[in-house]
């Protein structure tokens, strides 16, 4: 770790531990926006993690940047912090200016909002995480004529919304654009390799599962230790630590994979790296919230008990932009295509990606 990353990292657990509560987090689920916690947050200036020095950011790399994402999944952070954060860094790669308040990342696939004109406008509707929160969202579109890219940042306010949610509680709604003029635009991608959009919301899918899963480890295993069975610790036995040693296999496994997807961007085959992050991710999720709930018991079901807020999670970004089954056979086509000769090259050669 980096003097930077350590340092951003640092000044991250820091604020996130002291500012936000699980409390917080129950009250988002009820529809309850912590505009303290949010406020709190801007004023720290780590949303600006991606920005340039130049316009007041810390000028991180996506690997130097990662352990404060990684940060916020693990504090079940109620707010668009990661979202946020990857906006702005986008816009900044644009040159295009970051507005203030939260930024929702809305990433069009196969025309459901499609921009036309010289001065474009977008029409059309789209899933957005955070959609009714958000003061604007990041729309990644094409031009109607020529299919070309465009980044396109528009007022939340210029879309109807429909609410909706995922399991975990969190807003999920559906915006419906209609001849919407962004504030400002780039007909550019500010990364490589944009040709399939949903492996940017898949990269950020897995780093929120792998914070999480860190959380889910450690109180696991101090819940292990804590619960007495036949007049000693749990964790004692064989058998849960065995379990724990998979469980903790899983969580290294999934930050691992994030970490290298992060450190490969902005390289070309940072996509790819997304899509193995999210497959490994996705499998992890699934083991995990199964063994801690295991070794947890009945009462990691109940709603009292603080396990439920991680495993929810998990289970909703497990599925959302695109499962492990998904992406596991996106790699498996790319792989057939090239053939059996290049099949060693391609699982471990980052060039030939």
């Amino acid at each position: 770790m980096t003097e930077l990353e350590r340092m951003l990292a640092d000044s991250a657990e820091r604020l996130f531990a002291g500012t936000s509560s699980l409390a917080d987090t129950e009250r988002m689920e009820q529809g309850q926006w912590p505009a303290q916690l949010w406020s709190a947050l801007e004023q720290s200036g780590l949303i600006r993690l991606f920005v340039g020095e130049a316009e007041g950011g810390a000028s991180a790399t996506w690997a130097e940047g990662l352990p404060v994402l990684l940060a916020a999944a693990r504090n079940l952070l109620p707010v668009p912090f990661i979202d946020t954060a990857v906006c702005a860094g986008l816009l900044s790669r644009l040159g295009l200016p970051v507005p203030d308040g939260p930024i929702a990342l809305g990433l069009s696939r196969g025309g459901e909002v499609v921009a036309a004109g010289n001065s474009p406008t977008l029409s059309g509707s789209l899933t957005v995480p955070w959609g009714r929160y958000a003061s604007h969202v990041l729309v990644r579109t094409t031009m109607a004529h020529d299919q070309q890219p465009l980044w396109a940042l528009v007022p939340a306010n210029l879309a109807a919304i429909d609410t909706d949610a995922n399991i975990a509680g969190e807003a999920r709604d559906r915006l419906r654009f209609d001849d919407a003029a962004p504030t400002h635009w780039a007909a550019a991608d500010p990364l490589p390799s944009m040709r399939c959009p949903d492996a940017l919301g898949a990269l950020l899918s897995a780093i929120r599962i792998a914070g999480t899963l860190e959380r889910v480890l450690d109180q696991t295993v101090a819940y292990a230790g804590e619960r007495t069975q036949f007049g000693r610790p749990i964790a004692k036995f064989q058998a849960i630590q065995q379990q724990l040693a998979v469980l903790a296999n899983a969580v290294v496994a999934a930050r691992m994979a994030t970490a290298a997807a992060c450190a490969a961007l902005p390289q070309p085959d940072w996509a790819w790296r997304a899509m193995a992050a999210k497959v490994i991710c996705g499998r992890a999720a699934g083991q995990a919230a199964a063994i801690a709930h295991q070794v947890h018991g009945a009462i990691g079901f109940t709603y009292e008990h603080s396990l439920h807020f991680c495993t929810r999670r998990l289970w909703s970004w497990r599925a959302e932009y695109g499962s492990e089954t998904h992406w596991a056979q996106q790699l498996g086509k790319h792989a057939i295509v090239h053939g059996g000769d290049a099949l060693w090259n391609f699982v471990t050669d980052r060039k030939s990606l």
